[in-house]
């Protein structure tokens, strides 16, 4: 007999054992490296989507036209692989004066709080040359080794996808390097009020810490699925003790189920002073602190997420007007581009308060401001179904759709009466006693190109009624 049974037996113990703790190592080694990027790439879209929500647009663009107005004038664009050479310090020396520019300075102190509240390696602005697919350095917030304005890098993997539809954003990209470890960078679109896409809000965040203790957790893993191979192999061939191999199937059994169930480690309760016990505590160490990572990813998200509903909040706080609490000229100018784009039948509604500088001049602008919020409470009272915008300091728009529209006569009828009951009631101090003109234009497609066609009608048909009560007042 050539080989015997009983080294049969060994030998295919010792491949299962083999094979099960290099399936099971390769699984667990995926499944940690799958989360921990799905987390990372989800944080770091979160965070650079918040830095894009609530940045000063305007800042970007005129930061963005001072780099890129030296950007075109240079013909030999030095990319950042060659970083530290003479040729590249000679371009970047072209855009030494932009890091003196007031909005640079602002910008990269803006991006610095939010750098160190989120504890991340950095964040920056960047703009994409379509032409040479290549992305172009603003700001850069890292307090060491930060990219200069004008840096050029190129694009990399899915972010090309930005050439296309630049609203997509640069995708998260994870590299390993020597320099700087596991790094995952994302960037953002930060849009105009037109909806443009002007640059790209980005991060990079360090993934070291994590993806080291993801590599001690596999070799600690594959260490104990040896280990557990070596006892079900001595102790199942030598006496087949169940007291042995019972503990290590239940550690078995709970290490390939880990993702997919509830059971614990700890729950196992395997106290043991040998080397099942000292394993078990093993486990029961890993999966406490892989439950605290996540624990804190998870709280993170969570802290972006909420850090974008106030976002959100401060962005429609940014439409209202402070005085009289309907929508302001912001408002008004989105309200304009939906419009526009929507071709439907509407009307505009101007209305502008007579004689506030009189009263500003004769009672103080705290009286001239009560009357505004006055007439802002008839035309709200009056228009209950229409959006009311407050676009200066005595001037109203009101935006009729729907069956304001369709009634639009008697609503401006019913204005109108109230303005002359508020006129004539003697038991109203002067400046109490309410005058305004108004004037209403219907959107004619026919000869309108745009809002602003129906805006001008309605800003006429309001002076002329402004002046006929001056005639009538005379």
């Amino acid at each position: 007999m050539k080989h015997s049974l009983k080294r049969k037996t060994i030998a295919m113990f010792a491949a299962i054992g083999l094979l099960f703790g290099a399936i099971s190592t390769l699984i667990y080694a995926k499944g940690i490296t799958d989360i921990t990027k799905e987390q990372y790439s989800q944080q770091s879209i979160d965070l650079t989507k918040t830095v894009a929500a609530e940045i000063e647009v305007e800042r970007v663009i005129r930061l963005k036209e001072a780099v890129k107005a030296i950007y075109d004038k240079t013909p030999n664009v030095v990319l950042s692989d060659r970083w530290g050479t003479p040729e590249f310090d000679a371009y970047i020396a072209l855009y030494k004066d932009i890091e003196k520019n007031e909005d640079f300075l602002f910008l990269r102190d803006h991006l610095r709080k939010i750098q160190d509240v989120n504890h991340v390696d950095c964040l920056y602005l960047t703009w994409i040359d379509t032409e040479n697919e290549c992305v172009i350095y603003l700001v850069d917030a890292a307090y060491e080794d930060a990219c200069p304005p004008g840096c050029v890098d190129p694009l990399f993997g899915d972010q090309s996808a930005a050439l296309k539809d630049p609203s997509v954003g640069l995708a998260p990209n994870i590299t390993n390097t020597p320099e700087y470890g596991w790094i995952i960078a994302t960037g953002m679109p930060v849009f105009d009020t037109a909806g443009n896409v002007v640059a790209y809000s980005s991060a990079d965040i360090s993934m070291n810490e994590i993806m080291g203790k993801a590599v001690q957790f596999v070799l600690l893993l594959g260490g104990v699925l040896l280990a557990m191979a070596v006892i079900v192999f001595v102790i199942g061939i030598i006496v087949e003790d169940r007291v042995i191999v019972k503990p290590i199937n239940r550690l078995s059994e709970a290490a390939k189920s880990y993702a997919t169930s509830k059971q614990k480690f700890a729950d196992l309760n395997i106290k043991r002073k040998d080397e099942i016990g000292v394993l078990a505590d093993s486990m029961v160490q890993m999966e406490e602190e892989i439950d605290g990572y996540i624990a804190r990813l998870t709280k993170a998200r969570d802290d972006l997420i909420a850090a974008q509903e106030q976002a959100d909040q401060m962005q429609q706080a940014a439409n209202i007007d402070a005085l009289t609490s309907v929508r302001n000229k912001r408002a008004y100018d989105l309200e304009v581009l939906k419009l526009g784009e929507a071709q439907s039948e509407y009307g505009l509604v101007m209305i502008d308060l007579n004689d506030l500088k009189h009263i500003n001049d004769s009672y103080g602008h705290e009286k001239g401001n009560a009357v505004i919020k006055k007439l802002c409470e008839i035309v709200c009272r009056i228009f209950k179904h229409s959006p009311v915008f407050r676009i200066g300091g005595d001037e109203f728009v009101v935006v009729l759709r729907n069956d304001d529209y369709n009634n639009r006569e008697a609503l401006i009828e019913e204005f109108e009466s109230e303005i002359k009951a508020t006129q004539a009631d003697e038991t109203l101090e002067p400046r109490e006693r309410i005058s305004a003109a108004i004037g209403c234009a219907v959107y004619d497609p026919a000869t309108d190109n745009s809002v602003e066609d129906v805006f001008n009608r309605a800003d006429k048909a309001m002076y002329e009624n402004k002046n006929i009560m001056k005639s009538f007042n005379a």
